[in-house]
């Protein structure tokens, strides 16, 4: 995993020896710094009185002082930027993995870079920068159309819908060689880029041919 995701670990799970590591004033400055005023949700739920719980609220939280903890500020710029997700190392790589198992089975793995759920890639291009880039014909209305909020989630569902039902017919339907096979993407909402995945399941003896298909 930590290959896949090109050593970058804060997408990776925390092992023993990072959390033996962290001292009580590690931990208390990571705390305190999401400690923030301007940070605070509050939600109420229940059979309670309107005016009192307002009244408690001002009372309890509406007097801590609007700067309290900011001694404990992270400045963001000074760490690693994790607006988009990390770059996949080039060329590609090929990673056999076996595993004992009481039934014989195999289950390729085909992945890549690809736009996150609002069409934005890892560079910051988007699907609608390139699609209008690449159709030098199109008229108005395509335009309009294309610069409208919504047009690369709607494109990347289509090429998701036609990716599987492609997929499943040439690999397993007309070549015979999967139990299944399904394409995905990521979706990531709020970081730039993403991956898609797909993913065969087929027998130990044709496993190649159905990752090459």
């Amino acid at each position: 995993m930590y290959l896949v995701v090109c050593h970058y670990t804060r997408y990776l799970s925390i092992d023993v020896d990072t959390v033996n590591a962290v001292t009580l004033e590690d931990a208390k400055n990571a705390v305190m710094s999401q400690l923030h005023p301007s940070n605070l949700e509050i939600s109420v739920a229940g059979d309670f009185q309107v005016n009192e719980t307002l009244e408690m609220i001002l009372k309890y939280i509406g007097t801590i002082p609007a700067d309290a903890n900011s001694e404990y500020t992270v400045d963001e710029q000074s760490g690693p930027l994790v607006g988009a997700v990390p770059a996949l190392p080039q060329p590609g790589r090929h990673l056999d993995l076996e595993l004992e198992d009481s039934d014989p089975r195999a289950v390729a793995y085909v992945s890549g870079a690809a736009p996150n759920l609002w069409g934005y890639l890892a560079d910051g291009t988007t699907v609608k920068d390139r699609v209008l880039a690449a159709d030098k014909k199109a008229s108005d209305y395509d335009k309009q159309r294309r610069n409208h909020p919504l047009f690369a989630n709607a494109a990347l569902a289509l090429v998701s819908e036609i990716a599987n039902r492609r997929l499943f017919s040439t690999v397993r339907e007309r070549k015979q060689l999967t139990y299944d096979a399904n394409f995905s993407l990521t979706g990531f909402e709020r970081l730039m880029g993403g991956y898609f995945l797909v993913t065969v399941t087929a027998s130990k003896e044709k496993a190649q041919q159905a990752l090459d298909a």
